[in-house]
């Protein structure tokens, strides 16, 4: 072979090789420190219409998208989003920045938290985000330096690590992304409520109207007990800032062989709010209907007398608000309807051990 063509195929070769070596790298993008981690976020919010939480083994945690509905957590079979969580990570993360270029060496993300979330000992999650010109698909990894509001990251399809100038904190858990605010209705508002069990036996408890929080046990405490004021008031406070726990559609439950507990709330301003709770498994669901009749108001309860003086005659437009507002009772009523048909319900134990109370625990030890 002659000197020449020798040269010409080592040439060859060596391109061939560099080109490979190249091409097998993952993508990399000039990014310089103090740009955004998230280029044209802010001032695209709104574009976003979709994004997802993944962590070790690709096992998704979250999915929250965009509706004509307005934001809706898919892997909850599209209920309702927490809209405050929702805008504040979306801000929260268009605000964030390259501050200082760490490790490129895959040997040294474990130290990071950024490895593949398909290695079988990831600790970060790989966070997608939707809606912008390109899908944004970034490991979120450990907390910086101890005291300082930092965070690793590296975008999955680069090699680069960088530490940001934000903790992220995104929600690992779907219930964080959830609108968990359920109802709000206060004990004073409370009229009666009565609670069914499958044996037969009933609770029925009664606002008696005179004070805010005066309700009364219609039964008898056994001889060496006395009725348990905290016990009632726990039952009579279950739809106070009642909050979820978790949720699933109803049509999902095998309910077709279970006899539910059934509580029936009444209120002051013609409202029933009738829960039953299922027990499946380990976990009790809890259906919720709320109804509203212009025949159960009480119209004594807001009737104020005329023969007061101004200042009690105020403390009755105040203690008759709290307890009756028809119209708005009647709004809530429509809202509810569309709000909760068709789920069911997880709370919090001590709003579900409310609901499902049976008689014999509103007793206590005389003296205790």
């Amino acid at each position: 072979m002659k000197l020449k063509s020798l040269f010409f195929l080592i040439a060859a070769v060596v391109i061939a090789y560099a080109a490979y070596h190249y091409n097998s790298k993952p993508s990399q993008k000039s990014v310089d420190a103090n740009s955004y981690l998230i280029p044209g976020l802010a001032g695209n919010l709104n574009a976003i219409s979709k994004f997802t939480v993944t962590e070790v083994g690709n096992a998704l945690l979250s999915e929250v998208s965009k509706t004509d509905q307005g934001w809706v957590v898919n892997n909850r079979d599209g209920y309702q989003a927490n809209i405050k969580a929702v805008r504040y990570m979306l801000s929260n993360l268009a605000e964030a920045k390259l501050v200082e270029a760490k490790t490129s060496n895959p040997e040294n993300y474990t130290k990071l938290g950024v490895e593949d979330i398909s290695h079988v000992k990831a600790q970060g999650i790989l966070f997608s985000l939707e809606g912008l010109n390109e899908v944004n698909e970034i490991i979120i990894g450990n907390n910086g330096s101890s005291g300082k509001n930092t965070q690793y990251v590296r975008r999955k399809d680069q090699q680069q690590s960088w530490l940001i100038n934000k903790k992220l904190n995104l929600n690992r858990d779907v219930t964080d992304w959830l609108q968990k605010d359920v109802l709000d209705i206060p004990p004073e508002r409370i009229k009666s409520i009565q609670i069914k069990h499958p044996d037969g036996s009933e609770v029925n408890i009664a606002n008696d109207g005179e004070e805010e929080y005066e309700y009364s046990l219609d039964a008898l405490a056994p001889e060496g007990m006395k009725i348990s004021e905290s016990e009632i008031y726990q039952v009579a406070n279950a739809l106070s800032s009642m909050q979820l726990r978790d949720v699933t559609l109803f049509s999902k439950l095998n309910t077709e062989s279970i006899t539910p507990v059934e509580t029936i709330f009444k209120t002051f301003d013609g409202l029933t709010i009738t829960t039953k709770a299922y027990d499946i498994d380990i976990d009790k669901y809890f259906t919720i209907e709320v109804m509203f009749s212009a025949e159960d108001v009480d119209q004594t309860a807001i009737n104020i007398e005329p023969a007061v003086s101004a200042e009690e005659n105020m403390e009755s437009v105040v203690d008759s608000a709290m307890k009756s507002d028809p119209k708005a009772a009647e709004e809530l009523a429509e809202t509810s309807k569309l709000k909760l048909t068709g789920w069911a319900y997880q709370f919090p134990s001590i709003t579900q051990d409310a609901l499902v109370k049976k008689l014999e625990f509103f007793f206590v030890e005389k003296g205790a």
